[in-house]
């Protein structure tokens, strides 16, 4: 089988889960990814909507794993919503102990021109021996304003054209994979400032999931001057799919989420 374009080669706890749970908690790593067009970026297509291959429904069920134990459970969906308008979504639960984490992300957006414009993004999450945390961000394109809150700080800043949020960066970045483009710097707006993520391709890996042998697009983003770095695994023969996420920081893996159904 010819290999796609775009590859270019083949490819949590530390010793103190305490003090991990008290800097990142387990899994923040989720609002990330649920892992992933710029100010520097070409549009994603110079088309209609529906010419937009990665915008269409699917949903996704994955198993949490740490160091080979199921600790919960995700699930990431795209739909349509009757207004036209797409909304995607991430929820998540898990419990270790004394900790449970619950979680939820909503993405409102619109496709305009082949530019992925988000709406309205929001993210709740519930966590042990914390008090409940809700980041709320408007974005008004007319006004290219976003006004936001997150834990009493609020902000009104100017929007960039192609700036999305942490769920439409998953779909921007499966939309370059699908029409085997290269892949462009992704900026982020999130808790009221932009964060820049450029997404390196590791080549073609084959995954042993639990409904068969996938072939996947292993892409690495890494942050914090290396410290920490997401891994990333598109199903090639399933609309690049994301069927696997891997957090690794300070060179140990953090947690896992593995794909066990999906539907499209």
């Amino acid at each position: 089988m010819v290999k796609p374009g775009w590859i270019t080669k083949s490819s949590l706890f530390d010793k103190s889960f305490g003090a991990f749970l008290s800097g990142a908690l387990l899994f923040l790593f989720i609002s990330f990814i649920t892992t992933t067009a710029t100010a520097t970026a070409e549009p994603l297509a110079e088309s209609t909507q529906a010419e937009l291959k990665a915008i269409k429904p699917y949903s996704i069920q994955y198993d949490v794993i740490h160091d080979g134990d199921k600790l919960g459970t995700a699930k990431r969906t795209l739909e349509q919503l009757s207004n036209g308008q797409w909304q995607s979504s991430m929820e998540s639960k898990i419990s270790y102990y004394l900790l449970s984490d619950k979680r939820r992300e909503t993405s409102r957006f619109e496709v305009v021109d082949g530019i992925i414009r988000p709406i309205h993004y929001q993210s709740l999450a519930d966590t042990s021996f914390r008090s409940d945390r809700t980041l709320i961000q408007k974005f008004d394109w007319d006004a290219m304003r976003e006004q936001g809150s997150y834990e009493g700080k609020k902000w009104d800043m100017q929007l960039q054209e192609g700036l999305l949020d942490p769920l439409t960066e998953v779909l921007a970045v499966r939309e370059n994979l699908m029409a085997q483009k290269p892949l462009q710097p992704i900026d982020i707006s999130y808790r009221g400032g932009i964060r820049h993520h450029e997404f390196k391709v590791m080549g073609e890996e084959t995954l042993k999931l639990k409904q068969s042998n996938i072939r996947t697009a292993k892409l690495q983003l890494v942050e914090k001057e290396g410290t920490r770095i997401t891994n990333f695994w598109f199903a090639i023969d399933h609309d690049m799919l994301l069927v696997q996420i891997q957090r690794i920081k300070d060179d140990e893996e953090e947690a896992k989420l593995v794909a066990t159904d999906w539907k499209l």
